[in-house]
């Protein structure tokens, strides 16, 4: 059984998408273990602004599987195959991390680098495990966010 971290976005009808994505993963994998929500401006482009939270869940399928299933599930809130990177999103479902699984994994570079290079991952990680020391780091995530070396990333906490 593996433990893993997926990170939750989304800017389109987001209180909504993000509810119905738990929902969602909840019927799937079962109960999971949710960080804080927090609210940030987005990354890359000009745009509403998106919720964000991270989640934990058990499962024993291979990375593969994963990948594919939350992808499947990605397609059921809308998403399109050729989105540009930088651009609004119904539901955006990333793997963060999985176990201590370090390097590339069946296309899937982990920990995944978006975590040390967007707030809207690493703060609430930190807030849900500030303990946790994610593979490849001598530092814990909380210690991570306190020297978090992108101040211009607005982001607040918020509610669903």
């Amino acid at each position: 059984m593996s433990r893993v971290y997926l990170s939750l976005g989304s800017n389109i009808n987001p209180k909504h998408n993000i509810r119905e994505g738990i929902a969602t993963l909840n019927l799937r994998f079962g109960q999971m273990q949710l960080s804080p929500i927090i609210e940030s401006e987005p990354v890359g482009f000009i745009g509403d602004p998106f919720i964000n939270l991270i989640t934990t869940l058990e499962t024993e399928l291979p990375i593969s599987e994963l990948s594919s299933q939350l992808r499947l599930i990605e397609y059921d809130f809308g998403r399109e195959d050729n989105a540009p990177k930088f651009s609004g999103r119904t539901l955006d479902i990333d793997i963060v991390l999985v176990d201590q699984l370090e390097g590339e994994h069946f296309g899937l570079t982990l920990p995944r680098k978006d975590l040390f290079e967007h707030g809207y991952m690493l703060y609430p990680l930190s807030l849900m495990e500030p303990e946790l020391i994610p593979p490849g780091q001598e530092k814990t995530v909380q210690e991570l966010w306190q020297q978090f070396p992108f101040p211009e990333q607005k982001l607040w906490l918020t509610e669903l």
